[in-house]
């Protein structure tokens, strides 16, 4: 019987928790490349690369703010940004963005988008990338 509890307990606090940021009106969702780059060509999204600093100045997406997700300084760093606004968030092949962007859910941001593969599978699909 605890072997199963130990099993369901996670699961009943998960759903709580989506059920909770659904409710609040929050959106936390995986999107892959294509979409992403409709977001972003669109506008009106700000997109946060999560990598460190020399991954991000080794390429990113134009535009991109560089938030290394592993700085101790990344929960006061996402502090500046507007809530409200959509917000695409990628590392280099999905991880850090899915944990950064639970982060920011967690923290009160109304739409956040995790690019499913980040840049690589975003270079590797040809989609543009900037250095400057």
């Amino acid at each position: 019987m605890m072997h199963y509890l130990m099993k369901i307990i996670p699961a009943i606090i998960l759903g709580a928790i989506l059920v909770t940021s659904t409710a609040c009106g929050q959106t936390r969702k995986n999107i892959n490349v294509n979409e992403a780059k409709v977001m972003i060509d669109k506008g009106g999204v700000v997109v946060v690369d999560v990598r460190t600093p020399d991954e991000f100045n080794g390429g990113h997406l134009k535009n991109a703010k560089s938030m290394n997700v592993n700085d101790v300084k990344f929960e006061a760093n996402i502090q500046a940004l507007d809530k409200n606004k959509p917000v695409v968030v990628y590392c280099a092949v999905g991880g850090r963005s899915a944990r950064a962007a639970d982060i920011m859910a967690q923290k009160g941001f109304k739409n956040v988008y995790n690019v499913s593969g980040g840049y690589n599978a975003w270079s590797s699909a040809g989609l543009p990338t900037t250095m400057k």
